[in-house]
């Protein structure tokens, strides 16, 4: 008995603390999935500004305006939760420039579709912590007013409301007649009236072009039926042609990769492997064959030496976030070209991880760097307009802090996007290897010895393939190359290797070219 009568005193002192926890949990999820379920983000989403906002439906939905169809794919997620993403806004010169990029985006739109889950998955955390405070707001107010009723008073009120108990039910009956009433006023008419659009009824893509073979990718979208389907089917049969040619091509090129691996050096234990990638010009359908090199060589570091937009406008960040989705394991080391101008981009390479180099040394997998971005600004087909200070004003001052470096912590690997900013530090001998980019055609690589101390110079091809500033597109307009890196456990580059991919798909491996020690 005296058990039993210790235990009900536990359960009586429990009891509160157990209400308010199921109170916090029970009002947090709820706000927090109803603050999910009407949340909503602006963002940019390859060539245009778009709002993303979750869905419940099991698909992600892509609205592309009144003039274009809605397109949509199962999304296999699980809870059935899917994604709207709302097309509006770009700064394409015309209606043909925009489905291009777009085709071309969507053929290689890895980077794209993790900005979205990232975007996706912010909205879930911050509603969650909302749901969390609010839940936790409640539980205060409740906790506060109970505890200034204090016992006497709450014990009155519970012999008040049985005393009164068949009065408060038809009370409570009337409230609830009334709450429903409201509800119905609120949701009920628009329910009840007849709908004047129908349903959107959704059909296969296959249907809509029964004369092209899609590819296994192609297969799953549907096309929302309408007239602006019917009306727009030449647009979209070009852009689906668009979108295989490039995925057909860059897929090929990736695939035969493997193809070649036997002839890619591969490190010892204790090396370290960086792959160089420079002057993309947007071109991201490159970067599914880059990372298979990096991997068949052995890299977990990427050296991105510049030049991956063709005007830095902020729509062009697509091209950091297929790098960063193509090289997600892999630490990188960054600095921004002359067309890269304009702050979006380096902001965009910081926001997903990338060191930014900034005149400052740092280290890096256990490899000293030093470099900084251009200072130059190039537009799409403009002139350039000089910034802050001049390419030789740059290459002077690196220098300079480069050879301020004591001998044991002398710079390893110098990256700059213009051959000519590290001019100065290669002429004095402050750095062992000075990487660049810029000039869309392998330099070097060329070795001397400086006061005693060997010093490598070398200038990496057009990773993109451009002819111009701008290379997105079905295929390459010139042999797009990178580079592989070795070093030792010390962290010093001890060997060059190139690896090209020609214009007709065929892939060249250079010979690995040791660097004096």
């Amino acid at each position: 008995m005296a058990t039993r009568l210790v235990t009900k005193a536990r359960l009586r002192a429990i009891a509160p603390w157990a209400t308010l926890v199921v109170l916090w949990l029970v009002t947090s999820v709820t706000i927090g999935l109803v603050a999910f379920a009407n949340d909503s983000e602006r963002v940019t989403i390859g060539a245009h500004a778009a709002t993303v906002s979750p869905t419940f439906d099991g698909h992600a939905t892509v609205d592309l305006g009144a003039v274009l169809p809605r397109l949509r794919i199962a999304s296999d997620n699980p809870l059935g939760l899917g994604v709207n993403v709302d097309v509006q806004e770009t700064d394409a010169a015309n209606l043909t420039d925009l489905i291009n990029r777009d085709a071309l985006i969507a053929a290689q739109p890895d980077g794209e579709i993790g900005r979205i889950q990232q975007v996706i998955q912010e909205m879930a955390v911050d509603d969650a912590l909302a749901g969390a405070g609010s839940g936790l707001l409640v539980v205060v107010v409740v906790a506060t007013v109970w505890a200034m009723i204090g016992v006497r008073r709450r014990r009155e009120l519970w012999h008040l409301v049985h005393r009164h108990e068949r009065r408060l039910e038809h009370r409570a009956i009337v409230v609830l007649v009334a709450m429903l009433i409201t509800i119905a006023s609120i949701f009920g008419p628009g329910r009840m009236r007849p709908v004047d659009v129908p349903p959107t009824e959704w059909k296969p893509l296959a249907d809509l072009l029964p004369e092209i073979p899609l590819d296994e990718q192609l297969q799953g979208v549907e096309v929302a039926s309408g007239f602006s389907t019917t009306g727009g089917v030449g647009v979209i049969r070009t852009a689906v042609e668009t979108y295989q040619r490039s995925s057909r091509f860059y897929g090929q090129l990736k695939d035969s990769v493997a193809d070649v691996a036997t002839q890619i050096h591969q490190p010892a234990e204790g090396q370290k492997v960086a792959l160089q990638v420079n002057d993309r010009h947007d071109n991201i359908g490159i970067d599914g064959f880059a990372a298979e090199v990096a991997k068949a060589g052995g890299a977990k570091i990427l050296i991105d030496a510049g030049d991956d937009t063709s005007s830095g406008q902020g729509w062009e960040v697509f091209s950091i976030h297929s790098l960063r989705q193509h090289f997600k394991d892999f630490k990188v080391v960054a600095v921004a070209g002359n067309h890269d101008a304009g702050g979006h981009i380096e902001d965009a390479m910081r926001k997903n991880g990338f060191t930014v180099l900034d005149s400052k040394p740092v280290e890096v997998e256990g490899i000293r760097f030093l470099g900084d971005s251009d200072p130059t600004k190039t537009g799409l087909g403009s002139a350039d307009s000089p910034g802050d200070e001049t390419i030789e004003h740059q290459s002077g001052r690196l220098a300079d802090v480069a050879c301020d470096q004591p001998e044991n912590k002398r710079i390893s690997t110098f990256v700059v996007h213009d051959p000519a900013s590290g001019a100065d530090t290669a002429a004095r001998g402050c750095a062992r290897l000075v990487l660049s980019g810029h000039l869309h055609r392998q330099v070097g690589p060329e070795s001397r010895v400086v006061d005693g101390r060997s010093v490598t110079t070398y200038t990496n091809g057009t990773t993109g393939g451009a002819a111009y500033a701008f290379a997105l597109g079905y295929t390459l307009r010139r042999p797009g190359q990178v580079t592989l890196i070795t070093y030792d456990k010390e962290g010093q580059p001890i060997g060059l290797q190139s690896v090209t991919a020609e214009l007709t798909g065929a892939i060249t491996v250079g010979a690995y070219t040791p660097l004096p020690s």
